[in-house]
């Protein structure tokens, strides 16, 4: 299973949002979710916002450090691991930290677009899902049946269209 992210359907998704526009505090970009992915890759933002929630519960704002990058478990690594290392829970919201960045970004004469580069890292279509060598002895194993990566990702796509599509 070494190889199983070669020539998966990876995806670099930088993206853009207009603080002048939508930079009123509880403005959400992204609301709470996990990515179906293997690992998300985010990279450090121009203007913070960027929650966690740590697997006790408990929401965190997230600093990324210059020159870091803040590394989160997918769906796919969960299906691996049987669910011991869980798809990490995430929100990109305006709060009090972002209106204060814009603040100092206005002073400074700076943009107000806070832009985030994020790359998503997927296990190829082709490969599959499983717990892997001691996690296939987990009790919770079962959870996580075979599945082509591939089709994971179409039901889970299915799954979040029939959400969206609610009412319309």
């Amino acid at each position: 299973m070494t190889n199983s992210n070669v020539q998966g359907p990876h995806l670099l998704a930088p993206t853009g949002s207009d603080l002048r526009r939508y930079g009123k505090e509880g403005m959400v970009f992204a609301g709470y979710h996990y990515d179906l992915n293997f690992l998300t890759i985010h990279g450090r933002s121009r203007f913070p916002g960027l929650s966690i929630w740590l697997r006790n519960g408990q929401k965190m704002e997230v600093k990324v450090p210059v020159g870091c990058l803040l590394i989160q478990a997918g769906k796919q690594i969960e299906w691996l691991t049987a669910g011991e290392c869980m798809a990490g829970m995430h929100e990109v919201v305006v709060t009090n930290r972002t209106i204060d960045a814009i603040k100092r970004a206005l002073e400074q004469n700076c943009s107000l677009w806070r832009v985030s580069s994020t790359l998503f890292a997927h296990i190829a279509s082709d490969a599959v899902l499983k717990p892997l060598g001691h996690f296939s002895d987990s009790p919770l194993a079962s959870k996580y049946p075979p599945i082509c990566a591939g089709e994971y990702v179409e039901q889970e796509l299915a799954i979040i269209n029939l959400k969206g599509n609610k009412g319309a």
